[in-house]
């Protein structure tokens, strides 16, 4: 569990707060990784598979079946150590391939969790990845026409420097703060106004 029971509260109260004063729908999704980087995993093995190769081949004269032999072991062992230790194995990945497979996981959760769905198109979802340091702001249809993309990259900014700093929660309870003055302007709440996604905190298995 990433977040506490009471953390999670602490999100859903902030955002039933905003959702009293705009008409927007506010969703918290969260997870720890969004992929298993087990391609990514097998490509380092390999090019580490061939830089080994190319040494000893420098190095000293190997026959053909010496040399496969050293050659699996190396490709298991590096295999194997970078899925045992994921977390630091992602350190050292490219920052903007992790983005890219945390993006796609927001983007394919907003539809799984079909919040395309609701009748007021007026849906945004704070999206964090744990281990890839990662938040995006997915939104529907109407917030896009009336807010540009550009203007939620500051929040966003803001969140991922909060939760390098293992600072998860007050990220979280930021970001809706930081939200809520152009989606109550824009989205102000209606007299007919209904509730249509719970207000619950969604942590992605």
């Amino acid at each position: 569990m990433i977040l506490s029971n009471k953390e999670k509260e602490l999100i859903s109260k902030e955002i039933e707060n905003l959702e009293k004063l705009s008409s927007t729908e506010l969703v918290a999704v969260v997870t720890k990784r969004s992929g298993n980087y087990k391609l990514a995993s097998s490509m380092f093995a390999v090019f580490s598979l061939f830089f080994v190769s190319f040494l000893l081949l420098l190095i000293s004269f190997k026959t053909a079946f010496e040399l496969i032999q050293i050659q699996l072991l190396v490709f298991i062992g590096i295999y194997v150590f970078a899925e045992k230790f994921k977390s630091f194995f992602l350190k050292i990945l490219p920052k903007n391939y992790k983005y890219q497979v945390a993006s796609r996981n927001a983007h394919n959760q907003f539809y799984n969790l079909q919040l395309h769905k609701t009748k007021s198109k007026q849906v945004l979802m704070f999206f964090v990845s744990f281990d890839e340091k990662y938040v995006e702001i997915v939104v529907d249809e109407e917030i896009s026409k009336s807010i540009p993309n550009s203007h939620w990259q500051s929040i966003v900014d803001e969140f991922i420097s909060d939760i390098k700093d293992n600072q998860l929660l007050n990220g979280y309870l930021k970001a809706i703060v930081a939200c809520s003055s152009i989606l109550i302007e824009k989205f102000p709440i209606k007299t007919d106004d209904v509730n249509e996604l719970p207000n619950n905190v969604i942590e992605l298995k």
